[in-house]
């Protein structure tokens, strides 16, 4: 994957974030290794992660991927090489089936709440209305999302 702008801020940890977001959603216990990953946690002061359905029903073990850390920037022309480990189900085996999609988006950091990817203040589980998107914590939104609520409305209603 090459970088090809300028110094990112904030938008190439979300483009992190939600890259990690995803690949945690494999059925096959992925955990990112590089850029810093997922495994549905935050700022958990333990090894675990305190929730696995924090932003996505993560079925995996309590101890892999990352927890959040300092932003990240990368300069045009640099590479980011992503590096994960599954769990099950990937290699030469021929019994075994393989495919891994790398998918990501990101948000403006102006957005509305409702559609801005972040990571939220909370290990708590997002409300499934609109009001949870929008809610505030000591003035920082309270839940994390890695994908806008209309987005997750269209998918859960299809």
């Amino acid at each position: 994957l090459s970088i090809s702008n300028s110094y990112f801020g904030s938008q190439t940890m979300k483009f992190i974030v939600a890259l990690s977001l995803f690949l945690a959603l494999v059925n096959a216990d992925c955990y990112m290794m590089n850029p810093r990953g997922s495994n549905d946690r935050l700022n958990e002061a333990n090894t675990d992660r305190n929730n696995a359905n924090r932003m996505f029903d993560s079925q995996n073990n309590a101890k892999g991927g990352f927890c959040y850390g300092p932003a990240m920037g990368y300069y045009e022309g640099s590479l980011l090489t992503i590096e994960w480990t599954a769990q099950h189900g990937c290699g030469i085996n021929a019994k075994l089936v393989c495919n891994i999609v790398l998918q990501y988006m990101c948000s403006n950091s102006d957005a509305a709440p409702v559609d801005l990817l972040r990571d939220g203040s909370s290990t708590n589980t997002i409300t499934n209305n609109a009001q949870g998107a929008t809610a505030e914590t000591n003035g920082q939104l309270t839940y994390g999302m890695h994908e806008p609520y209309s987005f997750y409305q269209a998918c859960s209603t299809r």
